[in-house]
């Protein structure tokens, strides 16, 4: 038996293979002389008709893009030519379910979607091909849902965006937008989600101002990008000043004017004494420091607080501040009553300036001064360390009233003026006097020298008896 098998397999391979296929055709032959009867399914997507009518009529679907990709299926009945003839390119495109939304116009659209439930309707060509006995079996699905909205246009505010970190030392001002509203035109249930338009510029490792043009984009409260809508505008211009920024300092205000009698600045204090500042780099050579004006203290008998603006000289420049609670400068003049000391100075201690060698100057033995000044400093001050001095240039003989300079080694004042009465004798006629009287008397006499060009007073007391 396995001979034989193996003998039936083995010989004659050509004969028997061709036998095989023309067996085969002539089954094929067979079968389209017979043309039978049979179904086909034609799987396609389904299509929509009349999408203007719904724009002219401010209509939108919802769900548009879903019932663009919903698969269909139509089964029809034919001859075996006759699907084969459906089967082929030009004739299968024409075979459709269609969804015609002209219907969805027929309904009141409220202000809130719209859920309607739609017929569809297949479609199949006209084939000029004899015997082309065909039709529709079944189609699925037979209806679609859509939802439908109102389409509105409102204004929505943009705001820009950064991102990306800037370049050390730099920093991103306030951008500014070529446009600060867009109109937004979609479903109003859409519409309604935008939280927030943004228009974003990288500004990751920028040293100079950047401009560009960028795509509007809207955005759900949760973050997620809004689509089916559209703007009047495609792009929106966005310039992001690059500057950058520094400290600069402000300089203590000058202190003019005479307090009253008694008083005495302790102290004056400012805050702040450095600002943090934006802008270009040669704006900060421009400015090196900022000058408060003067404070006048004349007349104040008590401590006064000061407050400067320095926006408007920060504008001049081209600068801003980075703290807008840096715009204000307050300086605190702190005025109390001094201590005061009196100090008796004999009038040996007074220099004298333009004095004449011709003349004798009378004057009391001593005078006192009151000083006025901090605690520290006014009790360091004694006789030794201050300085008084007369000028007598243009004087003549006879009495006069002359002021006395005072000078201190520390930071305190008089509290007021010193005047002295002096009286001016010829020399010459007081050597006369002296010789002619016969009492004994106490004389105090002045004799000036003059050495090297600089003026000297010696006093010398005397005893003489006649």
């Amino acid at each position: 038996m396995y001979k034989k098998i193996k003998s039936f397999l083995t010989t004659n391979l050509y004969w028997k293979a061709l036998s095989i296929l023309l067996a085969i055709g002539l089954w094929f032959v067979v079968m389209n002389i017979n043309n039978p009867t049979e179904i086909k399914t034609f799987t396609l997507n389904i299509s929509l008709l009349n999408e203007d009518k719904l724009a002219e009529n401010n209509l939108a679907i919802l769900n548009i893009d879903e019932l663009k990709n919903q698969k269909a299926e139509i089964k029809i009945q034919g001859t075996r030519t006759t699907l084969d003839e459906l089967n082929k390119k030009y004739n299968k495109d024409n075979i459709k379910l269609t969804l015609d939304l002209e219907q969805i116009l027929s309904y009141n659209i409220g202000d809130e979607p719209l859920e309607v439930v739609a017929n569809l309707k297949p479609t199949i060509p006209n084939i000029p091909y004899p015997n082309n006995n065909f039709e529709i079996v079944s189609f699925y699905p037979i209806t679609s849902t859509i939802y439908v909205d109102k389409v509105i246009t409102i204004p929505k505010k943009i705001h820009p965006k950064t991102v990306g970190e800037i370049e050390a030392g730099y920093i991103a001002s306030e951008p500014e937008l070529s446009s600060e509203y867009i109109q937004v035109t979609g479903p109003k249930s859409v519409v309604d989600k935008i939280q927030v338009i943004y228009a974003e510029v990288d500004i990751a490792d920028a040293t100079s101002t950047i401009e560009e043009s960028v795509k509007p984009v809207a955005y759900d409260e949760e973050g997620n990008k809004v689509s089916n809508i559209s703007f009047n505008l495609d792009e929106i211009s966005v310039k992001v000043p690059i500057v950058s920024e520094g400290n600069i300092t402000i300089a203590e205000p000058k202190i003019t004017g005479e307090l009253p009698d008694g008083y005495i600045v302790d102290s004056v204090t400012y805050n702040p004494k450095t600002i943090e500042v934006i802008g270009s780099t040669k704006d900060f050579k421009k400015l090196t420091k900022i000058e408060l004006p003067d404070i006048d203290i004349t007349g104040l008998n008590k401590s006064t607080e000061y407050t400067y603006d320095i926006t408007s000289i920060l504008n001049q420049n081209n600068l801003r501040l980075k703290n807008a609670k840096d715009s204000k400068v307050e300086v605190f003049v702190n005025i109390k009553q001094a201590t005061t000391k009196q100090i008796t100075i004999p009038t040996n201690n007074i220099s004298i300036l333009g004095y004449n060698d011709e003349f004798i100057i009378d004057m009391p033995d001593e005078f006192a001064i009151t000083l006025a000044g901090e605690d520290e400093q006014i009790n360091n001050i004694d006789v030794n360390n201050i300085d008084a001095t007369i000028d007598v240039t243009g004087l003549t003989e006879g009495k006069h009233t002359v002021e006395v300079d005072i000078k201190f080694s520390n930071d305190v004042k008089l509290v007021s003026r010193v005047y002295i009465d002096i009286n001016i004798y010829n020399k010459n006629d007081a050597t006369q006097d002296d010789t002619s009287e016969e009492a004994s008397t106490e004389e105090t006499t002045i004799e000036m020298e003059t050495k090297e060009n600089d003026e000297k007073i010696s006093i010398e007391n005397t005893e003489t008896t006649s």
